[in-house]
């Protein structure tokens, strides 16, 4: 991961879960600047199923 990213130990466990699933997305997601992986950490405590987190992941992917 980049020195850039966010620890995954950081991370909403389902998010943790759903970038592990999804290497590209996980890829996508360290290459944001740490202003926007806070958004996305943000986002992902609103998600209120696996579905939205999913969702939201598979859109680092756009």
């Amino acid at each position: 991961m980049d020195s850039n990213a966010a620890p995954l130990g950081t991370l909403p466990v389902g998010l943790a879960m759903a970038l592990a699933e999804n290497p590209q997305a996980m890829a996508a997601f360290s290459r944001l600047p740490l202003t926007e992986q806070d958004q996305m950490i943000h986002r992902a405590h609103l998600a209120r199923s696996k579905d939205e987190m999913h969702a939201l992941v598979a859109g680092l992917l756009r």
